[in-house]
């Protein structure tokens, strides 16, 4: 206590000072409105500097949490896309809802892991068998096809991308003939769509959707756009280069896809197979 008071003898000269000024910018607020209305209009913008700052801060702790609340709505809404469900009418023409059976689900799953720049690359989410994911269900982001779930754990599965040699997948041109989706292993951009005859017309930039054709994955889900094409010399084929819709080094969130009916087409082919 002792030292607090020779503090104050030694700066007691200073702390006068301070009460006088403060003092005279009360009064000078008080009763002059010009000097009132500056110091409010200042006050109120430091403030609403702080309060900005404060907010994005906030907002960037929480950015987490709002993604995969986005993400959970977005499968929400994707299952009730008339693409992910199975029309069950018997009409002809007029078609009703009640009438379409659910036949896609959409898990939302983080990616926690990932390589772009391998030969054969792989993901890793954190969503396994207890959330419903199984080997082969197909991928997907939110800006196209991503690729199928390889092996699984209870609460993660690892991904084969579509950046790897060992995935393909049918394609269609816009909504003409099928081919089939490669990737040769260099540019993480761009994948290679093989099978398409050179008497069918194509273009620089025409879409790529997958066909449906595979039970894993849903038609008319994003691929690319064609960015190159020349006529293969040696068959009846073109060598065509597709640039990616997904961005593959940036992705954060995808959608793993249930194929609700895929037990009933598996055992149909199954017994196709052992007919022939």
């Amino acid at each position: 206590m002792r030292n607090f008071f020779l503090l104050l003898i030694r700066i007691h000269a200073l702390l006068l000072f301070v009460v006088l000024e403060i003092v005279c910018l009360i009064l000078l607020f008080n009763n002059k409105e010009y000097h009132r209305s500056a110091f409010i209009n200042s006050s109120n913008s430091v403030s609403g500097k702080i309060f900005t700052a404060y907010s994005n801060f906030t907002d960037y702790l929480n950015l987490k949490n709002e993604n995969e609340r986005l993400a959970r709505e977005n499968a929400e809404l994707r299952n009730h896309l008339l693409s992910s469900k199975l029309d069950t009418s018997t009409q002809r023409i007029l078609v009703n809802d009640s009438t379409h059976k659910q036949m896609y689900e959409y898990i939302p799953a983080k990616v926690v892991d990932l390589t772009t720049s391998k030969v054969n690359n792989y993901f890793t989410i954190n969503k396994g068998k207890l959330q419903g994911v199984d080997v082969l269900m197909a991928v997907i982001g939110p800006n196209g096809i991503v690729g199928k779930i390889k092996d699984i754990t209870d609460d993660y599965a690892t991904i084969i991308p579509v950046l790897n040699r060992e995935f393909h997948v049918s394609a269609r041109v816009g909504s003409g003939n099928l081919g089939s989706i490669s990737w040769n292993g260099y540019s993480p951009e761009y994948v290679q769509l093989d099978e398409i005859p050179k008497q069918i017309k194509i273009s620089v930039g025409d879409k790529i959707y997958t066909s449906g054709e595979s039970h894993k994955f849903p038609e008319n889900i994003l691929i690319g756009t064609i960015s190159s094409f020349t006529p293969n010399t040696s068959d009846n084929f073109y060598d065509i280069e597709v640039k990616l819709s997904t961005d593959f080094r940036s992705i954060s969130y995808v959608y793993v896809v249930n194929n609700l009916m895929r037990a009933e087409q598996d055992t149909l082919e199954q017994h196709l197979q052992n007919d022939n």
